[in-house]
């Protein structure tokens, strides 16, 4: 257009000029929320964080944001208490009735909730991956259903009724508790929360200790432990040798790239990488060590 030349177009990590790395380029970043990571988890259903994410996003039609927006003067009255004025964080912690929602779920898993999902999430450490999940669900549950019960009197004439909102509330925890798919551990906790939800008991996981031992190598002879790896099948593999002698100091380790192989390739080249190694040195009376059977 007349003016000095300025670069707009990079290529990508692999030295290709793509309509991606152009997007990436110019797009603006936006900083990242804090506990969005807790929304799209497979325990979570898709809608359940959509609505979430909203929430997390500020994207809704509170009466202050109307009235500061479109400058419409309208009554700015929470229609859960009738007392303060409305906001998303009135609506979802501050009210009354929120507050009597959470302590109920306080109540009945332990924990007090707290704003920020990933604190709130922190709260069920040293918990089963059932429990954390169920914790979370909940959580999301309810921040939903306030939401929605605020809207259903606002846009439907609904009436806000606390028995039927912790109905709503359980059933839909029962619902979505279907997609778990952690363990649980066989305590009091784990199952009086599972069971006031009606939650599907999962089985316990429980650990199978298995006796691991680690032999030297005899005297004058040299210890090669092998492994090699690929990124997929086949992909990018490597592998790396570890060298010990009889009273199992390390004298050396290395570690080699074979280019686009195989798992299988890749242990087999790396037992023949060592030897070659070894030989190199002078290297006479080794043992070679690996976890691979097809290399062996």
């Amino acid at each position: 257009m007349g003016g000095e030349d300025y670069r707009v177009w990079m290529p990508d990590n692999k030295g290709q000029f793509t309509v991606s790395s152009a997007k990436e380029l110019i797009r603006k970043r936006q900083p990242i929320l804090a506990g969005v990571n807790m929304l799209w988890r497979p325990a979570i259903h898709p809608s359940l964080a959509a609505r979430n994410w909203k929430l997390l996003c500020g994207a809704c039609a509170t009466l202050d944001k109307v009235r500061s927006i479109f400058k419409y003067q309208v009554v700015n009255k929470c229609c859960l208490c009738n007392r303060e004025e409305e906001s998303l964080d009135h609506i979802l912690w501050s009210c009354d009735f929120s507050a009597k929602a959470w302590m109920w779920i306080a109540y009945i898993f332990g924990i007090f909730p707290h704003q920020n999902l990933i604190t709130a999430y922190k709260e069920a450490k040293g918990k089963s991956r059932m429990f954390k999940d169920l914790w979370l669900l909940s959580i999301l549950v309810v921040r939903s259903e306030l939401w929605m019960t605020r809207n259903g009197f606002m846009y439907g004439n609904q009436k806000v009724n606390w028995n039927f909102f912790r109905k709503k509330v359980f059933n839909q925890i029962h619902d979505y508790s279907r997609r778990l798919k952690g363990f649980m551990f066989n305590n009091q906790d784990d199952l009086r929360v599972l069971t006031y939800f009606r939650v599907q008991h999962r089985k316990v996981k429980t650990s199978d200790p298995k006796e691991c031992y680690w032999v030297p190598p005899e005297v004058n002879e040299l210890q090669l432990c092998c492994d090699g790896a690929s990124r997929g099948n086949p992909r990018r593999a490597g592998a790396s040798v570890v060298v010990r002698d009889s009273d199992a100091n390390l004298l050396g380790a290395m570690s080699v790239g074979f280019g686009v192989r195989t798992n299988y390739l890749a242990y087999l080249f790396c037992v023949i990488f060592s030897l070659e190694w070894a030989t190199k040195f002078g290297v006479g009376d080794i043992c070679v060590r690996t976890d691979a059977m097809g290399a062996v």
